[in-house]
């Protein structure tokens, strides 16, 4: 089964939500994102080039892998696309190796860590057996984004700042509406702007607001500007504590 699509599984094959595998790829995530950060920071400036190239480039070819798979299986349809947010974080993460303006560090940080974060805490794939490609694919690929957004944050590339929040606004206001429109044509559920991911917070949101999809949007929207700001907040706090220093 390792190969399969979920349409072909045999039922109850997949893996429960912080059972024990579960929880040990997340220890293992975490793990390798704090020493692998501490082991990056004290490289020099020509190393830390040469690692993020080499990261960014494993990062790509985890999604080529994906696509290659996806089309053997006979899985990749437009259902398969990478227009969820961590779909988009790979390319975002490539960009960032070669090119690195603030917005885009501010998008990484504020964006796409706490999205790949929580497709981690709240996997979609729990319905593949968690040694499956499937399964092992998705946690590779997501842990890779959060070791590169957690590293070049940590080594100064990425600065996040509260000043900025509006640039992560600006980038949504650009994407989801394209994004909503492809959703409701091909009846698609990219980003979860038409339902939620099963086991995720956000049926929560969509209980709050009675099952309707616009005040489900107003909830989602909030608690994405909350939990930008509040990642942005210690940063804002060491540059005032900072600035007060004789």
């Amino acid at each position: 089964m390792f190969f399969t699509y979920q349409t072909n599984l045999p039922p109850n094959a997949g893996f429960s939500l912080y059972s024990i595998p579960h929880l040990c790829a997340l220890a293992v995530i975490i793990l390798i994102c704090f020493f692998g950060a501490r082991w990056f920071c004290s490289r020099s400036a020509a190393k830390q080039q040469h690692i993020t190239h080499i990261l960014g480039i494993l990062i790509l070819l985890m999604e080529i892998l994906r696509t290659v798979v996806y089309a053997c299986m006979g899985a990749m349809t437009i259902y398969e696309l990478p227009l969820h947010l961590c779909g988009l974080a790979v390319y975002l993460c490539i960009f960032h190796t070669v090119w690195k303006p603030d917005w885009l560090g501010q998008v990484l940080y504020s964006l796409c860590l706490p999205g790949a974060w929580c497709a981690l805490l709240f996997p979609d794939w729990v319905v593949y057996p968690f040694l499956s490609f499937v399964s092992l694919h998705g946690f590779i690929a997501h842990g890779l984004v959060v070791f590169y957004i957690i590293i070049q944050t940590a080594s100064g590339a990425i600065r996040p700042r509260l000043s900025a929040v509006w640039k992560p606004v600006l980038f949504l206001c650009l994407v989801v509406p394209p994004i909503m429109w492809f959703d409701r044509y091909f009846h698609a559920n990219y980003m979860f702007l038409q339902l939620p991911s099963a086991g995720s917070p956000l049926v929560l949101l969509s209980n709050l607001a009675g099952n309707n999809l616009t005040g489900y949007l107003f909830l989602f929207a909030v608690v994405i500007f909350i939990v930008m700001v509040c990642m942005d907040l210690p940063y804002a706090w060491k540059d005032r504590h900072q600035k007060r220093l004789p």
